[in-house]
């Protein structure tokens, strides 16, 4: 038996944590748990400057579980520098990008490592649910609409049923060899920068699978402010790949700005023309109907108290992305930000 462990693959679980205090002893109670042997997995939890309880708890957790944690320096303190002292001071033959804000599947490192053997593939990743530990209508409610097709437009690691390759895992296993061939995070990027990684290697030929029976659970945002703030800011930073990465928009992208252009374009319209007022009530009706039909089963399995914070949800997201995109065309493309940002990368 010993001598079959010793052949499993060590796996390095990074974590970037700054103040997640409040999430993260469930984060690595996910990870004391897993049906993967423990003495072949080690933690890096890369603490960026927390003012919290963060670093003791970490250092206290791994006292009293059993579980190899390690403590690595972040002084930026921000999420990509993160991930590279992690990376580079990680031991294993296969790296997980995690969070403190999420939680482990009993077998998510066993699938990960099975999938990886299975298929032969550079990553493999997994399918992420959205949670809640506050139970209240709202974060609930956020949740649900996280988990949903119209919330998200099908992002695979959100609502994929099946699986394929893609090129944008969540939470993905990487080979350690992979950081050899291709670098490491991209440190300009404050968002995106695992997509923007992910594209990279993808780009040049690494292979990324994607299977639903690797599972982890994301804590959403509980609140609509700091929904708003995440979307706003992550279609803000998807700007600043166009250019890089031919797909690095897609149609999924694209229908939040657009919706919110042509709200804006039929309401100034139909001030002088009287007939746009119908156009913009028809598109605002099939916006209402697909939000609505999208909800029904979440009401089904949940409630009809929890559909009212779904619409809003919805709304929220949508708008916040499309006005996201909309500021990142005007930040990176007229304000010529992210050449400035290019040319400090190539010095």
């Amino acid at each position: 038996m010993n001598s079959e462990k010793a052949d499993l693959p060590l796996v390095s679980v990074v974590i970037p944590v700054r103040n997640e205090g409040e999430y993260l002893g469930r984060c690595l109670g996910s990870i004391a748990e897993q049906t993967y042997p423990l003495d072949r997995i080690e933690v890096l939890v890369v603490d960026g400057r927390s003012t919290d309880s963060s670093r003791s708890l970490a250092e206290e957790f791994g006292k009293k579980n059993g579980l190899k944690i390690r403590i690595v320096e972040n002084p930026k303190g921000n999420t990509p520098c993160g991930l590279n002292a992690g990376y580079r001071s990680a031991s294993g033959d296969i790296f997980i990008h995690f969070i403190g804000h999420a939680m482990m599947s009993p077998d998510f490192i066993e699938k990960n490592v099975e999938f990886l053997e299975k298929t032969g593939a550079d990553a493999v990743g997994g399918l992420v649910i959205s949670t809640c530990l506050d139970q209240k209508t709202v974060p609930q409610g956020i949740g649900y609409a996280l988990n949903t097709l119209f919330g998200l437009g099908g992002v695979t690691a959100r609502t994929g049923t099946h699986a394929r390759y893609i090129d944008n895992p969540s939470f993905a296993a990487y080979r350690r060899e992979l950081f050899d061939r291709f670098g490491y995070i991209d440190e300009r990027l404050t968002r995106n920068q695992d997509y923007e990684f992910n594209q990279r290697i993808s780009k040049g030929g690494a292979k990324i699978y994607f299977t639903p029976e690797i599972r982890s659970f994301y804590f959403n945002r509980p609140t609509y402010k700091s929904l708003w703030k995440e979307y706003f800011n992550a279609a803000k930073w998807r700007i600043f790949m166009v250019g890089r990465f031919v797909r690095a928009v897609r149609i999924r992208h694209l229908a939040p700005p657009l919706f919110l252009i042509s709200v804006a374009a039929l309401a100034i319209l139909s001030a002088f023309f009287s007939p746009a007022i119908y156009a913009l009530l028809a598109l605002l009706g099939i916006y209402t109907a697909a939000a609505i039909g999208s909800a029904i089963p979440v009401w089904k399995r949940n409630g009809i108290k929890y559909i009212p914070s779904v619409l809003l949800s919805y709304i929220v997201i949508h708008a916040a992305y499309g006005l996201g995109f909309i500021w990142g065309m005007i930040y990176f493309w007229l304000f010529r930000k992210a050449k400035a940002i290019r040319i400090a990368e190539t010095q």
